[in-house]
C-alpha cells in the first residue's frame, strides 16, 4: 500500500516534470523558428505569452460577431479555457444556443500551435500516393515536392527523400500544378466548424493528407508564408520575415509594408531568393504559364516571385531573359484588379471583376453579413467585403477564368510543359481578423471557400482530366479573439513609448532605442545606446516589464547569441 503522502508527492513531481518538458518544448520551437528567420541586424527575439497580440493599432472598429454555444464550448476546451468564465464575462443566458458579442481584432505571428498548425492536401493520383501521413512537413517542402515530380533542381531545393513513400513512379509530367492557399486556414479553423468543409473533408481520403504540417518560421504572417510556399526558402535567406517593419521618428510610429521600397514604390529585390516559378519558367524558355492571384499583393508576389525582373543566378537556363507572369491583386481605391507593370501582367479576365459590379450582380444569390449602398460605401467597408462570401466567390471565378484565358484558350493545356497556377482564397483571413475564426461569419465563409475549392477541382478535372496536381494548404493560423481567450493586446505605439522611457525625457519623441521592430524580431540603435549608456540588458528588462491590464505581456526575450543552430 503506497503512503498517500508519497503518492501525492509523486503526482506533484510528475506534474512538475510535464510542465518543465512542455516549457522546454515551446522554447525549442521558438528558438528553431528564430534561427531559421533571424535577420543580419536582429538583436532580440520577442515571445509573448500565449494568446497575446502585439500589433499596430488596428482596433478602431467594433464588429458584431455571432457564435454557436456548442462550437464555442469545443473551442474553449481545445484551449483549456473555461466556458463558465466566458459565460459570466459576456453575461450570457445559459439557455441561449446562439449569441452575439462585439469584438475588435485578432492576429497571428507567433510560434504557438494556433498560429502554426496547418493542413496540407496533395491531390494527383498519377504522381502522389493517397494516404493520411503523420510526417512533419513545412511550407518550405512544397516546392521541393513539385521539383521531385518535375525532376527539377532549383536553388532552394531541400531534401524530401524521407517522403519517398508518397511519390508514384510516373515519368509523364502534369500539365498544370495548382496551389490553393486558404489564408488563415490553420487546423483550428476546421476544428471549430466541423461539417462546414465537406469537399476538403472528403479530399483527405483521395489525396496525400499531412495532419502534422506546421509553419516553421517566424513570423506566422501572410507575406512570409506565401514566400515559403513560393520559394522553399526560410526568412534568414529570403529576407522576407514579416508583413511590415515598424520604425519611430518625430514622436510617430511608422510602418513600411513588405515589397515597398523607400519611395513607396515596388521593390521586388527585397525577396533575395528566386521563386520556384522564377526558375522553372526560365528553364523552359518562358514556355510555362505562371499565374499568381490574391487580393493582397504581398501574397501574390510571394508565390510568384520576380516575373520579368528576375535576375538568373546561373547560365544553365534555356534563356537569360525572363518574361512577365500573370500576377495580380486588388486595387481597393478603384475597386478593381491591378499589378506592377514593370514585372507582371494582368489577364484580360480581370476587366469583368470590378468589385462593386460583382457585388451588385451577386447580392441576390449570396446571403451574407455584407451590404454596401454604393461604391464609396464599399470602399469604406472593404475589409468586410473581403471577409465575405462575395470575395470567396469572386476569387474562385476569376482564377478559373484566368486559367481558361491564358492556358486553355492558347492551347497550352496539352503542350507537355507544366504550368504553375497559384491562388489564395483570402476571405477566411479577413473574416478571421474582423469577426474571429470562432464566429458564425467565419463558418459561412469557410463553407463558401470549400465550395470554391470543389469548383476549382471539378474545373480542373473537366479541362485537364487526370493530368493535374492540386495542393491545398494555409499560410498560417490565428489566435483566438482576445475577448474569448482573455488575451492581451499591445500596440507598437505603446511598445516604443515604454522602451524609450529609458532615454532622457527630452529625447523620447525624437529618436528611439529600437531601430526597427516587426512582431518577433527587433533591431537596436547601438549608437544611441552608447550615447546614453543604456545596456542591452536594461532594454530587455524594460520590455519584460511591459504590462497590460496588470499582466505581463512578454514571456521571454532572447538575445541574438542565445539563438542556437536548431535547423530542421
Amino acid at each position: 500500500m503506497i503512503n498517500p503522502k508519497y503518492k501525492k508527492r509523486n503526482i506533484l513531481v510528475i506534474v512538475g516534470l510535464i510542465l518543465v518538458l512542455s516549457n522546454c518544448g515551446w522554447e525549442k520551437d521558438y528558438k528553431r523558428a528564430a534561427y531559421l528567420s533571424i535577420q543580419p541586424d536582429t538583436d532580440l527575439i520577442l515571445a509573448p505569452f500565449p494568446f497575446n497580440i502585439f500589433d499596430r493599432e488596428a482596433r478602431d472598429a467594433i464588429t458584431l460577431s455571432h457564435y454557436s454555444k456548442e462550437e464555442i464550448k469545443n473551442i474553449l476546451e481545445d484551449h483549456d479555457l473555461s466556458w463558465e468564465e466566458l459565460k459570466n464575462q459576456w453575461q450570457l443566458d445559459a439557455e441561449d444556443e446562439h449569441f452575439s458579442k462585439e469584438v475588435n481584432y485578432t492576429s497571428h505571428y507567433t510560434q504557438y500551435f494556433y498560429d502554426t498548425e496547418i493542413p496540407i492536401w496533395i491531390y494527383g493520383p498519377k504522381w502522389i500516393r493517397n494516404g493520411q501521413y503523420s510526417d512533419e512537413i513545412n511550407q518550405q517542402h512544397i516546392p521541393s515536392i513539385y521539383g521531385k515530380i518535375l525532376d527539377f533542381q532549383f536553388k532552394n531545393t531541400i531534401d524530401v527523400s524521407y517522403l519517398e513513400k508518397i511519390f508514384q513512379n510516373e515519368k509523364v509530367k502534369p500539365e498544370i500544378i495548382v496551389t490553393v492557399v486558404v489564408d488563415q486556414g490553420g487546423r483550428q479553423l476546421y476544428k471549430a466548424h466541423k461539417g462546414a468543409y465537406p469537399f476538403l473533408e472528403d479530399l483527405k481520403n483521395n489525396s496525400a493528407y499531412f495532419k502534422k504540417a506546421k509553419v516553421a518560421h517566424l513570423e506566422s504572417h501572410t507575406a512570409v508564408g506565401h514566400m515559403a510556399i513560393g520559394t522553399g526558402a526560410f526568412p534568414k535567406d529570403s529576407k522576407i520575415f514579416s508583413n511590415e517593419i515598424y520604425t519611430y521618428a518625430d514622436g510617430k510610429v511608422l510602418h513600411r509594408p513588405v515589397y515597398q521600397g523607400k519611395n513607396k514604390d515596388w521593390d521586388l529585390n527585397e525577396m533575395q531568393v528566386p521563386s520556384f516559378a522564377d526558375e522553372w519558367d526560365l528553364s523552359k524558355n518562358n514556355e510555362p504559364v505562371i499565374i499568381s492571384q490574391c487580393y493582397a499583393a504581398r501574397a501574390a508576389v510571394g508565390m510568384a516571385g520576380h516575373g520579368k525582373l528576375f535576375s538568373p543566378i546561373s547560365k544553365n537556363s534555356a534563356t537569360e531573359f525572363p518574361d512577365n507572369d500573370f500576377v495580380y491583386w486588388q486595387d481597393v481605391k478603384n475597386l478593381s484588379w491591378s499589378t506592377y507593370n514593370d514585372a507582371f501582367l494582368v489577364p484580360k479576365s480581370v476587366q469583368k471583376y470590378n468589385l462593386y459590379q460583382f457585388y451588385l450582380n451577386h447580392k441576390k444569390d449570396i446571403s451574407t453579413h455584407f451590404e454596401a449602398k454604393d461604391p464609396i460605401d464599399l470602399i469604406a467597408k472593404i475589409h468586410h467585403f473581403q471577409g465575405s462570401e462575395f470575395q470567396a466567390k469572386m476569387d474562385g471565378a476569376l482564377f478559373r477564368d484566368s486559367i481558361t484565358e491564358t492556358i486553355i484558350n492558347t492551347k497550352k493545356d496539352k503542350d507537355g510543359i507544366t504550368d504553375l497556377a497559384y491562388v489564395t482564397l483570402k476571405a477566411t483571413d479577413a473574416v478571421g481578423h474582423l469577426y474571429g475564426w470562432e464566429s458564425k461569419e467565419a463558418e459561412q465563409v469557410l463553407k463558401a471557400t470549400d465550395k470554391e475549392i470543389q469548383t476549382i477541382f471539378e474545373y480542373l478535372k473537366t479541362n485537364f482530366g487526370d493530368n493535374f496536381i492540386m495542393l491545398v494548404t494555409a499560410d498560417h493560423g490565428a489566435a483566438p479573439m482576445p475577448e474569448i481567450s482573455n488575451g492581451l493586446f499591445l500596440s507598437h505605439e505603446q511598445f516604443f513609448s515604454t522602451v524609450n522611457e529609458l532615454l532622457p525625457e527630452s529625447e523620447r519623441t525624437k529618436r528611439s532605442l529600437v531601430k526597427w521592430v516587426a512582431h518577433s524580431q527587433l533591431s537596436l540603435d547601438r549608437d544611441l545606446m552608447k550615447t546614453y549608456q543604456i545596456s542591452e540588458e536594461a532594454i530587455i528588462q524594460k520590455i519584460m516589464s511591459i504590462q497590460v491590464n496588470d499582466r505581463k505581456f512578454f514571456r521571454k526575450v532572447w538575445k541574438r547569441e542565445e539563438i542556437p543552430n536548431l535547423s530542421l
